[in-house]
């Protein structure tokens, strides 16, 4: 848990927060848009990286499941 004051108006604990009220926050619901920790030394702890990871490439060119019809000129 980690006290807080509000910066700006917010909805937390089933209360509308104005600017300036100070009130607990557990370490997970910290937000830093609208609070600011009481404590200067805390720092929030680090989330994880939401983004999905890339695809990979196949640079294999892709099997028809038909096989290419003759194309050569018949002799």
């Amino acid at each position: 848990m980690v006290k807080v004051i509000a910066t700006e108006k917010g909805y937390f604990g089933k209360k509308v927060r104005e600017p300036g009220d100070e009130f607990s926050v557990s370490d997970e619901m910290y937000s830093s848009r609208w609070m600011k920790p009481v404590d200067p030394k805390w720092t929030p702890p680090k989330k994880p990286d939401t983004k999905p990871a890339a695809p990979a490439k196949d640079k294999t060119p892709a099997k028809s499941a038909e096989p290419k019809p003759d194309t050569k000129p018949a002799q």
